[in-house]
């Protein structure tokens, strides 16, 4: 059986994402090929956006950013 795609998007990272949602909106046949159990790339799962959205909300609940305000920049 063969298929024909008019994209073929390599790793669901959020590049390949975009790219294959944004190809599909425009009614494009999108194969996504990704080497790992989950898709969504390293950066989602194991990456830098879990820590940087960690780092965030610590920052947010401790006031850090809001030092300033009360006299501690």
């Amino acid at each position: 059986m063969t298929h024909d795609y008019e994209l073929i998007v390599i790793g669901s990272g959020p590049a390949g994402r975009r790219a294959a949602i944004q190809a599909a909106k425009l009614g494009k046949s999108v194969l996504v090929v990704e080497g790992r159990c989950r898709v969504g790339g390293v950066s989602v799962h194991t990456g830098t956006i879990p820590s940087k959205t960690l780092r965030e909300t610590a920052l947010n609940l401790s006031g850090w950013r809001e030092r300033g305000f009360y006299g501690r920049s």
